[in-house]
């Protein structure tokens, strides 16, 4: 049930992303008019803009600054690989030790 969960709240984020994508909305120019259809999609509009990803050019226009946005998405790149590195670390060890333990 979690798993479908995230299924929808990824979907419904992407969905926000592709707004901007599909609209060309780089620049205040640009701005799209956006009312989010679900309170995730209002939080995660709310994280963009806390983070300076998303900015609003008038009242319900918002825009995606793209440079902000791969950076962000680079960054969380970064920080799942160093997740990924310490789990991958942490197998090694358990595995070595559990082979010296039973020689």
């Amino acid at each position: 049930m979690a798993t479908a969960v995230a299924a929808i709240m990824a979907r419904l984020r992407r969905e926000v992303d592709q707004l901007f994508f599909d609209n060309d909305a780089f620049g205040p120019e640009r701005a799209v008019a956006f009312e989010p259809r679900r309170g995730v999609q209002q939080r995660y509009l709310e994280q963009l803009i806390a983070e300076g990803v998303v900015h609003e050019a008038q009242p319900g226009h918002y825009w995606l600054d793209l440079p902000a946005f791969n950076e962000q998405r680079r960054q969380r790149w970064l920080w799942s690989m160093r997740v990924i590195a310490v789990g991958a670390v942490v197998f090694v060890v358990v595995f070595v030790i559990r082979y010296l333990l039973n020689r």
